[in-house]
């Protein structure tokens, strides 16, 4: 995601902004610390939503707010900003919704982010699915953060193509 963590004094370096992180350290550690003792297995490349994960009814109107909302706020105008933000974090286009992005937000752990436009008669939505091992990397409350912090991404790297 355009992040890089010194292992030397624990700093963040943002790539797509070049210079120091300013964000939310410690929702990365978290992440992280969850992420470090997952064992590695196939990508089943089936997608569920985070209802579906175990205990994704609880965390789901923070993973809403957190996650969601922002990527509609976002890019709900104008939804091929999205297409555009995501390549800067690898992101790669799929064909499953109106517009989607599938993001590697950690190097097992796939996003895909899917957005319909608004429209004169229905608002923007968005949606993010996980691959159906994502509870093996990480517990539902850390893959809340990790939407969140995809979308905070998407986010930046949108900020950084309008400076270009």
């Amino acid at each position: 995601m355009g992040l890089t963590l010194s292992l030397k004094d624990g700093s963040i370096y943002d790539e797509l902004k070049r210079k120091q992180f300013e964000g939310s350290e410690v929702s990365i550690y978290f992440i992280l610390y969850g992420y470090v003792n997952a064992r590695p297995i196939t990508e089943t490349t089936k997608l569920i939503s985070f209802r579906q994960l175990s205990g994704g009814q609880v965390y789901y109107k923070a993973f809403m707010e957190r996650a969601i909302h922002p990527i509609i706020e976002v890019f709900g105008s104008n939804p091929l900003t999205l297409i555009e933000a995501a390549k800067l974090l690898g992101g790669t286009p799929q064909t499953v919704g109106e517009y989607a992005v599938k993001i590697y937000s950690l190097p097992l752990v796939p996003l895909t982010v899917i957005l319909w436009a608004k429209t004169t008669e229905f608002p923007a939505s968005a949606n993010i699915l996980f691959d159906s091992n994502a509870n093996n990397y990480l517990s539902t409350e850390e893959l809340s953060t990790l939407g969140g912090l995809t979308s905070a991404r998407l986010r930046h790297a949108l900020e950084v193509m309008k400076k270009i």
